[in-house]
């Protein structure tokens, strides 16, 4: 099934701007008008200042239709803080701040936490007559997440793709793009079992590129640099990538006509904080609902019907999915797969003659959210799963030379389902099947470079056993014998094939 939400926020003030109130305004009825116009299901999320202004809410009681569904953009902002007794700490003086403390519910303690969301539900519900049911934000922490599921009929919640760095927050290592059922214990990781299941999906948000979001410029080209273009890629309407009908259209071909196991998701829109670019964001946003609608494949729904359409699809547990990218937009010789399930993320890469695995995390639904009850007090607040294999900081110089290389000479890959949650990448006489719990590799030999392995690493037996964060893990291997090569791991067949189990331990 192919699903896109048209997803707009909605914020009332941005201090950074003159006479922000009134230019968001403006954009912000021109973005509703134009969805209006395609009488298209769509959502709009409202932070809690817009739902406290009058303007903002006669727009949306007057001129919004049915097809629209509204729900909360959870940043915290100084009417909220002030609503709930708790001072607003912004070090600008705004009453809006980007920045984790005081804007995002982590820097918070859990008791407070919990009054900031139960006014948020409270004045949208005194405002519109009744609680939202989806709830987004860049970052949301887990405790908050619990009281969400334990007490709001929310269908859906939706974070931040895989970032570092970026507006004070690091996401690194989570299920790519569609959805999955996190832990109770941390919103970035998917449960392995039905006790720690929050029974509310959580999805990533933006339509981040498969090939270029990983780690920016490394695999992109010179002439694609040489254009100052911003390390942004993903289909947001205010960059290059969601701009562009060319990127555009390779982003849902990427997306909708390649492999995904049974469910390819997007997201399109932007925020209203763009007003400096207003005009080219309702020009792309326009450009890629044509898109959308000439492919006639997908299936346009508000955020929430994605909710409940993927607790349908998939009631138990988080599914395998994946991201197939067999061409790349820019002119660089580069393929990617993203592989998502409940254990495990793996992204297999073919740069040039290169085949290797870019990255491998592992879920873990035991390993705290480290905010779950202490507040975030660093500029970065960080959400990542257990690194495996992880080469986002090698150098460009060593981009052949990192992660887990496959033994010879790469040729183009293809991507195909075998069966339920199977993936097969077959890439000349070499083939990566991935399951759910295990991946079997048909080459002679595996390379891990040490540039790659950001855990304490050790071999033990026909294992490399890996401790991160006082978390203990491994990755056993099946089929070879395991060997240290100077700084680097050397993983030789006995017979042609290795299977790779990432384990919790």
């Amino acid at each position: 099934m192919n699903v896109v939400n048209i997803m707009n926020f909605v914020r009332q003030i941005d201090e950074r701007e003159e006479n922000s109130t009134q230019r968001m305004l403006e954009l912000t009825t021109q973005q509703l008008h134009l969805v209006n116009e395609y009488g298209l299901p769509n959502t709009f999320l409202l932070q809690y200042d817009t739902v406290c202004d009058p303007d903002f809410v006669s727009l949306f009681k007057n001129e919004s239709t049915d097809k629209t569904e509204l729900g909360l953009w959870y940043e915290i902002v100084e009417p909220l803080t002030t609503a709930c007794g708790i001072p607003y700490r912004s070090k600008m003086g705004w009453k809006w701040d980007w920045h984790i403390d005081p804007g995002f519910s982590m820097a918070y303690t859990p008791a407070q936490r919990e009054l900031l969301i139960d006014e948020a539900m409270r004045k949208f519900k005194e405002v519109f007559g009744y609680h939202p049911q989806t709830v987004a934000s860049w970052s949301i922490d887990t405790h908050t997440l619990n009281h969400l599921a334990a007490h709001y009929d929310v269908k859906k919640v939706a974070i931040c793709r895989d970032q570092a760095n970026t507006d004070a927050y690091t996401m690194l290592g989570g299920y790519f793009n569609q959805g999955y059922y996190p832990s109770k214990n941390n919103i970035f990781t998917p449960a392995q079992s039905a006790d720690m299941q929050v029974n509310v999906p959580v999805f990533r948000l933006l339509g981040p590129c498969p090939i270029h979001n990983y780690d920016n410029n490394k695999y992109s080209s010179e002439d694609y640099r040489a254009n100052g273009n911003p390390n942004c890629f993903t289909l947001e309407s205010c960059w290059h990538m969601g701009s562009d009908p060319h990127t555009v259209k390779w982003m849902f071909d990427t997306y909708y006509s390649n492999e995904s196991l049974g469910f390819a998701y997007a997201q399109i829109g932007q925020e209203n904080s763009f007003i400096r670019v207003g005009d080219k964001i309702l020009k792309s946003t326009r450009m890629q609902i044509d898109q959308l609608l000439a492919r006639g494949d997908v299936s346009f729904q508000t955020m929430s019907e994605t909710g409940e359409t993927f607790k349908k699809l998939f009631p138990k547990e988080t599914p395998a999915t994946a991201v197939v990218a067999l061409d790349n937009w820019d002119t660089t010789d580069v393929q990617s797969v993203y592989y998502d399930c409940k254990n495990y993320t793996a992204n297999l890469f073919r740069f040039e003659d290169k085949l290797f695995f870019r990255s491998l995390h592992l879920f873990d639904e035991r390993v705290k959210d480290r905010y779950i009850i202490d507040t975030c007090s660093t500029f970065d607040a960080v959400y990542e799963n257990l690194p495996i294999i992880e080469t986002r900081f090698c150098p460009e110089k060593a981009r052949k030379q990192c992660g887990l290389t496959v033994d010879g000479v790469a040729q183009a890959f293809d991507a195909k389902k075998i069966a339920d949650g199977v993936l097969q990448v077959t890439c000349g006489d070499k083939s990566v099947i991935f399951y759910d719990d295990r991946i079997e590799i048909c080459a002679d030999s595996l390379l891990l470079y040490g540039n790659s392995i950001k855990a304490q690493a050790d071999i033990v037996a026909n294992a490399i056993a890996l401790t991160y964060n006082g978390a203990k893990y491994r990755l056993r291997v099946d089929g070879a014998t395991v060997t240290p090569c100077g700084e680097n791991i050397e993983i030789t067949a006995i017979a042609g094939k290795v299977t790779l189990f990432p384990e919790k331990l």
